[in-house]
């Protein structure tokens, strides 16, 4: 008789065992509101340089805010003009200017790679998809896919010289972070960028580089940085305060 009831109970075991439900994984979609476009929004943060373990390096504070001043007509487009100025402890004010406008599900930027390259003759301008404003969490996607080749003098002799770089992006993740002005839902925004260089099929140059924004929804970019490298240090920016309508 036990070992009937025994059977049994294996037997019930590997019937229900067996017939278990399938689980479905959840599929997050993006938040269509991650950066509120409207002339005279404004973020501020506090910063500072990191090194290659993501620790904050001492005397390399610094003070930036991002605002939107305005809109204009460029290049087929009404972009918004964003201003990003960084003020340093005994530096001048360094700004630069961004120009962004929402299309397609894309937070479009104008990206001018001419004087980032530094190479004579070589000249790339152009609208490209930043940030993925709609669609899943953590689907990869081309930013910029260049490759060409230009001619440039060396010592008298005309070379062919090989230019690659690629950008991809990706709202890799959904997750809380705590920051100076409090602690924020946020969605983290990951740009990784290759490139290289070279001559007759040997390269002569290569470089690799990520960085990251945590966007708040309603809110905008609440946490920026950029790892440290070898040869560069990281840095860091963190929200401290915004002005959003």
């Amino acid at each position: 008789m036990a070992r009937k009831v025994i059977t049994l109970l294996i037997f019930f075991a590997f019937i229900f065992g067996g017939c278990k439900k399938e689980t479905t994984p959840i599929i997050e979609t993006i938040p269509s509101n991650l950066f509120p476009l409207k002339v005279g929004n404004v973020w501020y943060y506090s910063g500072y340089e990191i090194d290659t373990a993501g620790t904050k390096i001492s005397g390399t504070e610094f003070n930036s805010s991002t605002t939107i001043v305005g809109q204009i007509q460029f290049q087929g487009k009404n972009p918004y003009v964003v201003i990003d100025s960084f003020k340093y402890a005994n530096r001048s004010i360094e700004v630069d200017t961004l120009l962004v406008y929402l299309e397609g599900g894309y937070l479009y930027a104008w990206i001018d790679l001419t004087g980032e390259v530094g190479i004579p003759g070589f000249e790339y301008r152009r609208w490209v998809p930043f940030v993925k404003a709609s669609g899943n969490l953590n689907e990869p996607y081309t930013i910029l896919n260049l490759d060409t080749t230009i001619t440039v003098n060396y010592q008298g002799q005309l070379v062919p010289l090989n230019i690659k770089i690629n950008i991809t992006g990706n709202i890799v993740t959904h997750e809380q972070i705590q920051l100076p002005a409090g602690k924020y839902d946020s969605y983290k925004f990951e740009a990784l960028m290759t490139g290289s260089v070279s001559v007759g099929g040997v390269t002569v140059a290569s470089f690799t580089s990520k960085n990251y924004i945590w966007f708040s929804p309603g809110i905008g970019p609440v946490k920026h940085e950029t790892p440290a490298t070898g040869s560069e240090k990281g840095i860091r920016r963190e929200l401290t305060g915004y002005k959003v309508s």
